[in-house]
């Protein structure tokens, strides 16, 4: 949710009277009480922690000897590669890996030569006992490790297929995928007329037919409405709470809507607009039901209108709403568990697992634990000195800091002058605040050596803007969001056999549709996984 101020309550503040007197005179005193509130429930933030011994540059060094395996395309290496689950404790495939190393006196280190001749050494085994050798496994992308992880393969080229008399199996059948993009896509299954006028069209009529379907299956309340198919999309980027939801659908204790954040991220996947927006947007996005149809309206960045607190210029899309400041950053210090949920939301990886893990040099990513968190100890800094750079663009992003302050009226160590109270030189919830530091180092004396400019998937950037732009057009971001549509589509995850098919599509998705889910969906449809029964 975006905190709502109307014109009257932004102009009065800003440019007349004192923020404590528009609080006594108007109804955002109450609402920001409740922002307030939020502390309460930041007790179920899990915060990445834990003393993990796995090498932060195993994954690296592992794709950069098998780039064309599916498990480093579009991806992040999981852990459970080498690891039960998570580190330190080996798996038969990691364990192989270890003994290798330990048969040539050599300890596990950031060296392609000898980690090519360890893989090439243990490549004919087969690690987990599954009747796959480690290099099958690993060309498939399944785990050699893992037992019931195995390769599948494509049945119509090692057999010959039973005979049916309603689809043509082991080929694309356009009946098939008709009936599928209705069940899928509608909602809800074709009538039996509609279905025997596309089955006597002309072959070289269908796919022109089917891709009209979809087209009008994308406008179906099914896909696109409030709890449709795109909103449940949604569910995993922002991870909604319930009990806290404050407006339509209220909980039980009504503190905050982050329908805002459905809003922008439905806006950015329909219509042929850019999915990127989720993390860039600069906008608001209303929704309104008329005659039963649901229409998402893009409006202008414009503080008095939009009543978005955060100013236009810093807006990162849902990393700066307020549902993710307010929840998800909250009272603390360093963005740890924002950044964390948002590489788990909208790039699959799971921080906490120790996957997006990287090499970044310590006199140039500036790392330093800046916090009094313990996290320049041996075992906690193999894992942070690759989180925390990512973190530093959020710098100067306030989440509720100096709340309790304003809503007495009273000036703190980061406002400057309660009368321009949004104005980036003053500390201000939900805004883009300079002060922030200082406000903090009360309680953190080293928060104001932590710098602005980061790290994000190996690359340097100076600030969140330039964080997001990384993330949004990184393979990564590409490949989990139209994940998220195959897996709507098809069922179930890529399977090994169709991995060729897929990342085909999220790299057309990056260039020739040009992050429009619309056009990536009608060459979804077009492939063999959707429409091969």
């Amino acid at each position: 949710m975006i905190l709502k101020l109307d014109s009257i309550i932004f102009t009065q503040a800003f440019f007349g009277e004192t923020f404590k007197e528009v609080l006594v005179k108007r109804p955002f005193a109450a609402n920001l009480r409740r922002i307030l509130q939020l502390i309460i429930v930041a007790h179920i933030f899990v915060f990445i922690s834990g003393s993990s011994m796995g090498k932060g540059f195993g994954p690296e060094i592992f794709c950069r000897t098998y780039p064309q395996s599916p498990s480093c395309r579009g991806t992040w290496l999981a852990c459970s590669y080498c690891h039960q689950y998570v580190p330190p404790v080996l798996n038969s495939f990691g364990s192989a890996i270890k003994t290798e190393y330990y048969k040539r006196d050599l300890a596990f280190t950031n060296d392609d030569e000898t980690f090519k001749q360890v893989m090439e050494s243990i490549g004919s085994l087969d690690s987990d006992g599954d009747g796959f050798s480690n290099s099958e496994e690993i060309t498939n992308g399944t785990q050699p490790g893992f037992k019931a992880h195995i390769p599948t393969y494509n049945r119509c080229k090692s057999s010959k297929p039973a005979a049916n008399s309603q689809y043509s199996l082991c080929q694309y059948d356009p009946d098939y995928a008709f009936k599928k993009i209705w069940n899928s896509v509608c909602g809800e299954p074709p009538l039996w007329e509609d279905f025997l006028t596309f089955k006597n069209l002309p072959v070289s009529d269908k796919p022109q037919a089917l891709k009209d379907q979809l087209e009008k299956c994308l406008d179906y309340e099914y896909w696109l409405g409030k709890d449709g198919v795109v909103w449940k999309i949604g569910h995993y980027k922002i991870r909604p709470v319930g009990s806290v939801k404050e407006g339509e659908d209220k909980g039980l204790v009504d503190l905050v809507d982050y329908y805002d954040d459905y809003h922008i991220f439905v806006y950015s996947q329909i219509d042929g607009h850019d999915a990127r927006d989720v993390l860039r947007a600069n906008y608001a996005v209303s929704r309104k039901v008329t005659n039963g149809a649901t229409v998402y309206t893009r409006l202008e960045p414009d503080r008095l209108k939009d009543g978005i607190v955060m100013q236009p210029e810093y807006r990162a899309g849902l990393l700066t709403s307020f549902w993710t400041l307010g929840f998800y950053l909250n009272y603390t210090a360093v963005a740890r568990v924002l950044v964390a949920q948002a590489f788990n939301g909208f790039l699959g990886i799971s921080l906490a697992n120790m996957q997006g893990l990287g090499t970044i040099p310590r006199e140039q990513s500036l790392y330093k634990d800046y916090d009094n968190k313990g996290v320049e100890k041996t075992a906690c800094a193999e894992c942070h000195e690759t989180i925390d750079p990512m973190t530093y663009p959020f710098r100067n992003y306030n989440g509720l800091d100096g709340s309790t302050m304003i809503l007495a009226g009273k000036n703190s160590p980061g406002l400057k002058d309660i009368k321009k109270l949004g104005d980036e030189t003053n500390l201000t919830p939900l805004s883009y605040s300079l002060p922030r530091m200082e406000y903090l180092s009360s309680k953190y004396p080293a928060i104001n050596q932590m710098p602005e400019e980061g790290w994000v998937l190996g690359q340097k950037v100076s600030n969140l803007k330039e964080w997001a732009e990384v993330v949004a057009n990184s393979d990564q971001f590409a490949s989990q969001t139209v994940k998220d549509y195959w897996k709507v589509l098809m069922g179930h995850e890529p399977l090994p056999q169709e991995q060729t098919e897929f990342e085909r599509l999220w790299r057309n998705f990056k260039t020739i549709h040009q992050y429009s889910i619309e056009a990536m969906l009608a060459e979804m449809i077009t492939t063999e996984a959707f429409g091969v029964p």
